[in-house]
């Protein structure tokens, strides 16, 4: 198990390697047992409330394009049409995610989840930050956590060459 040598970049990376280990083990359960969804919602607090709150400055002010979501592996998910760059995206999914203003959209009589919704009570019962489809939010978070941690190990290299 170990200690964390670096407690922002390891925590993202073995919450990555958590949701890795988890599917390559899926196939074991029958597909009741298969919690997925359950994990993904745990692990962004790992993702996203832990790193906005250590290290806010490091968030991207990328604008959201096209190139950008295909960068990310996001075509069929939407975000509100307020939010322009990532580090707005990235602060608004995580006060739904630490006031769990999370809703699960399902079109079948099995419950099975069609979209994760990340909501804004504050603004209104009917603000949606942003609508992802399951995979693509997988995509997402694997992208951002990926970019959040080869920032943090690009700033501390330039901090420890300066020093």
């Amino acid at each position: 198990m170990g200690n964390y040598r670096n407690i922002d970049t390891d925590f993202i990376e073995r919450t990555l390697e958590l949701i890795s280990q988890y599917e390559s083990n899926l196939y074991r359960y029958e597909f009741e047992k298969q919690f997925n969804h359950t994990l993904l919602i745990n692990c962004l607090l790992g993702l996203i409330v832990f790193p906005k709150e250590r290290a806010i400055s490091f968030l991207p002010k990328d604008r959201i394009t096209k190139l950008l979501l295909k960068e990310m592996g996001v075509q069929h998910s939407s975000f509100n049409s307020d939010i322009t760059d990532l580090r707005t995206l990235v602060i608004a999914l995580r006060h739904s995610i630490a006031h769990f203003d999370i809703h699960f959209e399902s079109k079948s009589d099995e419950f099975l989840i069609d979209r994760i919704l990340f909501k804004d009570r504050d603004k209104g019962a009917d603000y949606v930050i942003a609508s992802f489809i399951p995979s693509e939010l997988l995509n997402f978070i694997r992208y951002y956590g990926g970019w959040f941690v080869s920032t943090i190990r690009q700033y501390k290299t330039e901090i420890y060459a300066i020093a």
